[in-house]
């Protein structure tokens, strides 16, 4: 690693992040949802889903490129040239079509579904989107856990603390309110980002120092355009569906049942935050050690598994929370799990794409898990809406993590003892489609222990081992700390 820090310690730095995000997640979605009505929630949802759209694409990959080359030379000045490399031309890209199409829409030359407006929130808004992205990945590059952790609570405290300033005291159009504050906050954290790394994003630059060649950096993050521009899509098409097939208010539900999802999706990012560059560091310093990426697969798949057990067990009361128009969220929130876990489980599983830059392979996991999406989304969501979409959603995030390891096993094979993360998924499934269309009762409970015993059983050696690491760490640090005070 860059530094003396242990990845233990920086599991625990993001793992304090992760619990203060999830707080403030629990305190602040409930206040937006109490403050907006669903049709506006929904169109929050439907511009954030084109803003995510626009930012996967116009990255140009070198988001994942900045990831996988940084390592190669331990230069500051490198990674300077790195940085701006992977920087300047998705900026430029953006600039240039983003000003075209809000040119295009203020002339009425392109009907688009905002007004110019919230077109004009959503230019800029991307902008520093992609500016953002590259800075916290230069964060999590450098090992700077903390600062990422900041970051994160700065934007989601500002998002909140705008929209709930704006519409108390100048209650004009809650879309442009919602929009602005998306908007606002994103400019404030790239800030933020600039100015902690500020060595590397104003350093000097030594020009006769070697780098990789652009076209290296295009050829391995040029497929990621296509493939992750069809994942958010795969991501979108549930939105889409209900907005087609439905309404903004069904999306709203919906979208509010997503936001309760993405508090305990917290875990997924704090993870993703934390084990792609410590999984490239490693492959590239001990290429025949594939237990460290079994371990890895082993101790996201529990701690997510867990995590999305209790999310359905209690999503009544998550559901109560959100305000009572919001109230058949709890419908929702079963299946959309299946989001957050799979997608979680599928970062540990994928790296052997990634260590053979063969990121081509992206395009047809994103292919393959569009199309369940699309074919999901067309049969259920006519005729059970929300709950259609959520277990349309559900299996194609089933269908993204095979994918994604089988291909990835293809170019470095781990043995992730498939069949019983097969079986849990399996058992985990049929208890949230059940709990999709039910209310709590003693069945919930009795579904809960059966998955819960079930996966102590499949992962009760990691689950000892995992035990004993934390009680000798326990004991480290209460002895360290006795031996402060002697």
């Amino acid at each position: 690693m860059n530094n003396k820090t242990s990845p233990i310690k920086h599991f625990f730095i993001i793992s304090g992040g992760t619990f203060l995000n999830l707080l403030i997640g629990l305190f602040t979605t409930p206040i937006i949802t109490r403050l907006v009505n669903p049709t506006e929630y929904g169109q929050l949802s439907i511009f954030n889903m084109y803003t995510g759209i626009a930012l996967l694409v116009f990255c140009l990959g070198l988001d994942q490129s900045l990831v996988r080359f940084y390592y190669k030379k331990d230069s500051k000045s490198y990674h300077r040239k790195l940085l701006r490399y992977c920087l300047m031309f998705p900026c430029i890209a953006w600039i240039a079509l983003g000003s075209l199409f809000l040119i295009l829409v203020k002339f009425d030359i392109v009907q688009f579904e905002f007004d110019t407006f919230v077109t004009g929130c959503m230019v800029i808004c991307v902008l520093f989107q992609i500016i953002n992205r590259i800075g916290l990945l230069l964060t999590r590059v450098e090992y700077h856990s903390g600062k990422y952790t900041i970051i994160n609570i700065i934007h989601k405290i500002l998002y909140t603390s705008l929209v709930v300033f704006l519409i108390i005291f100048y209650r004009f159009n809650n879309l442009y309110i919602l929009v602005l504050s998306t908007t606002v906050s994103y400019i404030i954290c790239v800030i933020v980002c600039i100015i902690f790394e500020k060595d590397i994003w104003f350093g000097k630059v030594n020009r006769k120092e070697d780098l990789i060649e652009f076209k290296q950096l295009i050829k391995f993050g040029l497929p990621f355009i296509i493939s992750m521009g069809l994942t958010t899509i795969f991501q979108g098409i549930d939105k889409i569906s209900l907005n087609y097939y439905r309404s903004y208010y069904e999306v709203g539900i919906y979208s509010s049942a997503m936001s309760i999802i993405n508090i305990f999706a917290i875990l997924q990012s704090s993870f993703n935050a934390l084990w792609a560059p410590i999984a490239t560091e490693h492959f590239e310093k001990n290429k025949d050690d594939k237990i460290f990426f079994q371990k890895g697969n082993a101790y996201i798949t529990i701690l997510m598994f867990i995590a999305g057990l209790f999310l359905i067990l209690f999503k009544d009361i998550f559901a109560f929370l959100l305000g009572e128009k919001y109230r058949q969220a709890a419908y929702i929130i079963p299946c959309l799990c299946f989001n957050p876990i799979m997608y979680t489980i599928s970062e540990s599983t994928v790296n052997g794409i990634n260590f053979a830059q063969k990121s081509h392979l992206h395009i047809w996991i994103g292919v393959i898990s569009c199309i369940t999406n699309i074919i999901g989304n067309t049969i259920l969501v006519p005729k059970l809406g929300c709950e259609g979409a959520a277990i349309s959603t559900g299996i194609s995030y089933i269908v993204f993590l095979a994918m994604r390891t089988y291909f990835s096993n293809k170019c470095f094979y781990v043995d992730f003892k498939i069949k019983r993360l097969i079986l849990l998924t399996f058992l985990v499934f049929i208890f949230a489609v059940y709990n999709t269309f039910v209310k709590f009762n003693i069945l919930t409970v009795i579904g809960f222990l059966i998955c819960l015993i079930m996966l102590f059983i499949l992962y009760r050696n990691e689950i000892k081992e995992g035990i004993s690491i934390f009680k000798s760490k326990l004991n480290i640090f209460i002895n360290t700390g006795k031996e402060k005070k002697c």
